[in-house]
């Protein structure tokens, strides 16, 4: 019996979400319009690189500081889903702004993208809070795993649609075409958003009567939920490793296609295969490990995961030949599809169910963290050495040390729910 009466199509329609926001990401936030700004709307300038790193981090930071504060007046105020349609009807409005940008329109530009990645991470967050309210316990992991797989399939649907408009290169000549797939990925975001938006029921109580209210009871509350944190248990142990191992994911995600060509000599016509590769084991591995994640538990699964990290990470490091780096291409996706699965799975377990919006919130910010300090600690050591071998190795030691502390995360097999704390008032 699913919580709440929840039905087939309301968790269909929540999967939905998944296909627009993985083409959103790959796209928009990682990686088209990240090379049409600094190739074309900073044409003519030589700081490009540092004003878009710029606009990511402030954005990446406003959306750790604010992300916890967001989902605990969504609970407070028992209002989720609105939330989510203010989120989701700016992150479209904002970039369909992003898609009229042409050269030379640098800060409006960049503040059009810190709007647009912020409403985004909202949407995403309070997306994921409806989780754990759509399904069962045991079966967390099978639609989180599924919804992420689809959303693969969508990313990858998405590129291939937009690759012709892509295909003459990022140059003023051409920044009519880039701006037409900019738009044409909004609006798949925002047609993938609908179903869930027009089914979704809210099911949270309102335990707030105004916003003033509301502020106390969210600063109460984030307050009582930061020992869950800190203090010895579950909640520690899996917000450790998701910082380490997200820090070492977002390092290899971001380099790699870089990585191919540097170090491995792929020419420009093969990155399609290493994407190819990445997608297609993402859409894999986020599918089979979510259905793994009920079998055999989340410390378990999350373990698995995490191994299978380690064996891509080494590999990375060690392979030479083009055939063998696709392989590990394809590793790297089931890595990077099922961790994102399996962990937003784990998180409805250890979530209470008055707070989940605070909750994802504050995980949420694990996430951000380690997208800001992973690709900074390869950076570093990049300027250090000139090298791509010794830094690819800060992912391996992340991931290392990722799963030596899952090794403390109680099984769900033993004990209900991984130890979920308790129900907040």
């Amino acid at each position: 019996m699913t919580p709440s009466g929840a039905g087939k199509w309301e968790r269909l329609a929540w999967s939905c979400f998944d296909i627009g926001s993985s083409s959103f990401t790959t796209v928009i936030v990682d990686l088209v319009f990240a090379v049409y700004f600094v190739r074309v709307i900073c044409a003519h300038r030589i700081d490009a690189t540092w004003l878009w790193t710029l606009a990511l981090f402030a954005s990446q930071a406003f959306v750790a500081l604010s992300s916890p504060w967001i989902g605990a007046m969504a609970d407070v105020l028992g209002c989720k889903k609105r939330m989510l349609f203010s989120a989701y009807a700016v992150c479209i409005l904002s970039s369909l702004s992003l898609a009229r940008m042409g050269e030379g329109d640098v800060w409006p530009s960049l503040i059009t993208f810190a709007v647009t990645n912020i409403s985004f991470s909202f949407a995403d967050n309070l997306m994921a809070g409806f989780l754990p309210e759509i399904t069962t316990f045991d079966s967390l992991g099978a639609l989180s795993g599924w919804a992420r797989s689809l959303g693969n399939l969508g990313s990858l649907a998405n590129l291939l649609l937009v690759s012709p408009l892509l295909a003459s290169g990022f140059t003023v000549s051409n920044a009519g075409r880039i701006q037409t797939a900019l738009a044409l990925t909004t609006l798949i975001y925002g047609l993938a958003g609908l179903p869930a938006l027009l089914l979704l029921r809210e099911r949270t109580e309102a335990v707030a009567g105004d916003l003033g209210q509301a502020l106390r009871q969210a600063t109460r509350r984030l307050g009582d939920s930061v020992p869950d944190v800190v203090r010895p248990g579950a909640l520690r142990t899996f917000f450790a490793s998701s910082l380490l191992c997200g820090a070492g994911a977002t390092i290899v995600m971001v380099v790699v296609a870089i990585y191919a060509q540097m170090a491995i000599g792929m020419a420009d016509t093969e990155q399609d295969l290493v994407l190819l590769a990445v997608q297609g084991g993402a859409c894999v591995g986020a599918f089979l490990l979510g259905k793994v994640k009920d079998w055999i538990g989340s410390a378990r699964t999350l373990q698995l995961v995490v191994l299978v990290w380690v064996v891509s990470s080494v590999a990375l490091v060690c392979v030479q030949s083009k055939p063998l780096f696709w392989a590990t291409a394809f590793l790297v996706g089931i890595g990077n599809g099922s961790l994102f699965a399996v962990s937003r799975a784990v998180m409805g377990l250890l979530s209470p169910a008055t707070a989940r919006a605070q909750y994802y919130g504050l995980w949420f910010v694990t996430g951000r963290v380690a997208a800001a300090v992973g690709p900074l600690l390869f950076g570093v050591l990049f300027q250090a050495t000139h090298s791509f071998r010794l830094p690819m190795t800060i992912p391996l030691v992340c991931f290392a040390l990722g799963f030596l502390i899952l090794l403390a995360l109680p099984s769900d097999r033993t004990q209900p729910a991984v130890a979920r704390p308790p129900a907040m008032p």
